[in-house]
């Protein structure tokens, strides 16, 4: 009994640390949602910022000038989109329309194909047809007008960010200094890996989201399907979730093929294009663009993402995998937690470490100059 009891105790914290862990971290979402994603968009632009600064630009212009190409990028998708909601949402009385007619054909079809009275089952269809364009509507427009809250929100993403990227440094000195002497190499190693890892996955997930839109496009333009580009930039997005995202894409206009295409032969051909695009993507955008730098268990990173969907959305399962990740290196480097580190991983092959490790050389080499750099600025400053 004096053997388990420690283990019990030992249990019992862990418990209560993931409890509360998941209480705060719900309790405070609108808090820690945009700081993470600042942090995410922060180790994106780094390596623009990091070019610019080795142009000779000073580090304030160079964050400056890297915000204002990020906001020059999202001002037109986000014209882009408005325009072409607009244009979707005025069509919704005809697309409306359609709809019910081929729910009418399909019921006709069924009654002289197999004899079933289908009447009830059509009102119901028709009910929710009508249900689902009318709350479409209410969709777009709440999209459309968004609240205060949510354009505050946004407004402030840019400030975090860019001093997110002006305090790095700072953040990193902070860190050395706060842990003890005999694991500051452990520490750097740590921090050093977690940017290393997450600037290449994101990177490489964003430029593997901009060939899926052109891609996506293009397919459903050649299909016939109204709105091509909409849904194909929008399908494409959806592709920063791992494993379901291009299905999770693929929902909107396999639907709306469906519901308002001429055949129904048109919401198959989208299905079957579909599943090109996840060949593509995971047999040969992901793994030849992204490098595969994350290397986590597919079982584990499914169950991060149907935990990250319950408890923060969709934002849950867009920052699951950075986190995952970065928890991973942690584990890697503390001999307590290697055996968690090895159930979060899957088999790296030898000629992928050899190019990492070149990769990180090169990027460390060019991280101590640029920290060294900014120490001096930090001393002579204090000195002042």
């Amino acid at each position: 009994m004096q053997k388990m009891y420690p283990f019990v105790m030992r249990a019992s914290y862990f418990m209560l640390f993931i409890i509360l862990f998941f209480v705060i971290i719900i309790v405070a979402k609108s808090f820690i949602v945009p700081i993470a994603f600042g942090l995410l968009i922060s180790s994106l632009m780094y390596p623009v910022c990091r070019l610019l600064c080795k142009v000779g630009l000073p580090k304030g212009l160079s964050i400056f000038i890297t915000l204002l190409l990020m906001m020059v990028f999202v001002a037109a998708i986000s014209i882009f989109f408005v325009g072409e909601l607009s244009r979707l949402t005025a069509d919704f009385p005809a697309l409306k329309i359609k709809a019910i007619q081929n729910i009418n054909e399909v019921s006709h079809y069924i009654e002289d194909t197999f004899g079933i009275q289908t009447s009830s089952q059509k009102n119901w269809l028709k009910d929710q047809v009508n249900d689902l364009f009318s709350s479409g509507n209410q969709m777009m427009n709440d999209l459309l007008n968004a609240t205060a809250g949510t354009v505050f929100k946004i407004l402030l993403m840019p400030v975090f960010v860019f001093y997110l990227l002006f305090y790095r440094e700072r953040f990193h000195f902070f860190i050395m200094r706060i842990v003890p002497e005999d694991e500051k190499k452990r520490t750097n190693k740590i921090l050093n890996d977690i940017s290393f890892v997450s600037q290449r996955y994101l990177g490489g997930a964003f430029v593997v989201v901009l060939i899926l839109s052109v891609l996506n496009s293009t397919g459903l333009y050649i299909i016939g399907v109204k709105y091509a580009i909409l849904f194909g930039v929008i399908s494409a997005f959806f592709n920063f979730i791992p494993y379901f995202g291009t299905w999770i894409g693929a929902f909107f206009p396999f639907t709306f093929a469906l519901l308002t295409g001429n055949s129904p032969h048109l919401a198959l051909y989208v299905l079957a294009f579909y599943a090109l695009i996840q060949f593509t993507e995971n047999n040969i955008l992901t793994p030849n663009i992204t490098g595969g730098y994350v290397q986590l268990n597919p079982f584990i990173t499914i169950l991060g993402l149907i935990g990250g969907g319950m408890v923060w959305g969709v934002a849950g399962m867009l920052l699951v995998m950075p986190f995952l990740a970065s928890l991973k290196i942690v584990f890697e480097n503390f001999d307590n937690t290697k055996a968690l580190a090895f159930l979060l991983g899957r088999p790296i092959s030898e000629p992928y470490m050899q190019r990492v490790e070149k990769i990180k050389r090169f990027i460390r080499g060019k991280g101590n100059i640029h920290r060294k750099k900014g120490a001096a600025q930090e001393i002579n400053t204090e000195d002042n």
